[in-house]
C-alpha cells in the first residue's frame, strides 16, 4: 500500500470527527455507514438532531419516512456542507403526494476529496514520488422511501442503498456496498404537534470482500409542538428526540425553532443542543436560521468544534408546495 493510501485509510477513520458522529456511538468501531448518522439536512443540524417528528418536508425521507404524509402536494430540498480536511457533504430530497400515498427519494455524498498516491522512496520512508494516480474516499447513500396515512396517523418505509470506497481503484483499494431501511409512524394533530418514531438501519449490512459490517442500528422517538399558531405571524416550536444508538450511548437531541412571518415572508431563528451524547469533537450546541421568501425556505446553520477550533457551516434550499 502506498504511503498516500495507508494515510487515506486511516484518514478515514476521522470520519466521526469530520461529520460530526460521536465515536463511542459506533460501538468501538463494530459498525459501519457513518453516512447514515449525519443529520442530513441543515434544518435538521440545526435542530440538534431532532428530526423524527418533524413532519410535512423532504428531509424525512432520510430520518422518518412517515413524516412525508403531511406533504400535501410537492417538497424538495438539498443542502451542502463543507468540513475538516477538505471534506464535504451534499444532500438532496424530493417528495410528492401521489393519491393516499406520498413518495419520496433521497440522494447524499459524504465526500473526503482526493489526493495523489505517492510511492514511497525505499532509502526514505518519508519521501516519495507521485505516481500519477489519484486516490479519493467516499461515501454514498441513495433512498427511496412511502408513506400512507390514515386520519391523523401516518405509517412509512424506506430502502437505502450505501456504497463506501477509499482507494485508487488498484487491488488495494477498499470498497464495501450493502442495502438497509427504516420503518417509522407518525402522529400529527393538525400544524400543532407531532409524534414520531423510527426504527433506523433495521436488517442489512455493508459487504466486503465476503466480511460484513454491522449497519448503526438506532432507534429515535421525538416530539414536536408548536407553542404559537403557525398559521398566524409568529413562530415558536420546539421539537426533542430521545436517540437510542448502537453501543447504549443513549441521549437527547432539543431543538427550538422561533421567529415571524408575513404574508409568507420572513425570518426563523434556530437552536439545537445535544444531551448526553456521546463524545465528539463538533460542539453539541448548533445554532442558524431560515429566510422564507413564499414556498421557498433558505436555512443556515452553524457548529463550533470544540477541541481543534473553528466551525462548519450548513446551507440548504427547501421548497414546499
Amino acid at each position: 500500500m502506498t504511503l498516500r493510501l495507508a494515510a487515506r485509510a486511516g484518514g478515514a477513520a476521522l470520519l466521526a470527527l469530520c461529520a460530526g458522529v460521536p465515536l463511542a456511538a459506533q460501538g468501538t468501531g463494530t459498525t459501519a455507514g457513518l453516512v447514515l448518522e449525519v443529520p442530513p439536512t441543515a434544518r435538521a443540524l440545526g435542530l440538534g438532531g431532532a428530526y423524527a417528528a418533524v413532519v410535512g418536508d423532504a428531509g424525512d425521507v432520510f430520518v422518518n419516512p412517515a413524516g412525508m404524509a403531511t406533504i400535501h402536494h410537492l417538497a424538495f430540498g438539498g443542502s451542502w456542507e463543507r468540513s475538516l480536511f477538505g471534506t464535504t457533504y451534499t444532500s438532496g430530497a424530493f417528495a410528492a403526494r401521489v393519491g393516499h400515498f406520498d413518495l419520496g427519494v433521497g440522494l447524499a455524498l459524504l465526500d473526503f476529496g482526493g489526493d495523489s498516491v505517492v510511492t514511497p522512496d525505499p532509502l526514505d520512508p518519508d519521501r516519495g514520488v507521485a505516481s500519477g494516480a489519484t486516490i479519493s474516499a467516499y461515501q454514498a447513500l441513495g433512498v427511496g422511501a412511502v408513506a400512507y396515512r390514515r386520519g391523523m396517523i401516518s405509517v412509512g418505509a424506506s430502502l437505502k442503498a450505501l456504497q463506501e470506497h477509499i482507494g485508487d481503484g488498484t487491488a488495494s483499494s477498499y470498497g464495501a456496498r450493502g442495502v438497509t431501511g427504516d420503518v417509522g409512524v407518525a402522529v400529527a394533530v393538525f400544524d400543532l404537534m407531532a409524534i414520531g418514531a423510527v426504527a433506523e438501519n433495521v436488517g442489512g449490512r455493508l459487504t466486503s470482500e465476503g466480511q460484513r459490517l454491522a449497519l448503526p442500528r438506532t432507534v429515535r422517538v421525538g416530539f414536536t409542538i408548536n407553542l404559537v399558531d403557525p398559521q398566524g405571524p409568529t413562530r415558536l416550536m420546539t421539537t426533542t428526540d430521545y436517540v437510542a444508538p448502537p453501543g447504549g450511548d443513549d441521549y437527547w437531541a432539543v431543538g427550538v425553532e422561533g421567529g415571524a412571518v408575513h404574508q409568507a415572508i420572513g425570518l426563523v431563528g434556530r437552536l439545537g443542543i445535544a444531551l448526553g451524547r456521546a463524545p465528539s469533537d463538533r460542539s453539541s450546541l448548533v445554532y442558524g436560521g431560515t429566510v422564507q421568501i413564499k414556498g421557498m425556505r433558505l436555512d443556515w446553520s452553524y457548529q463550533p468544534y470544540d477541541a481543534v477550533g473553528g466551525a462548519t457551516q450548513r446551507f440548504g434550499l427547501r421548497w414546499l408546495w
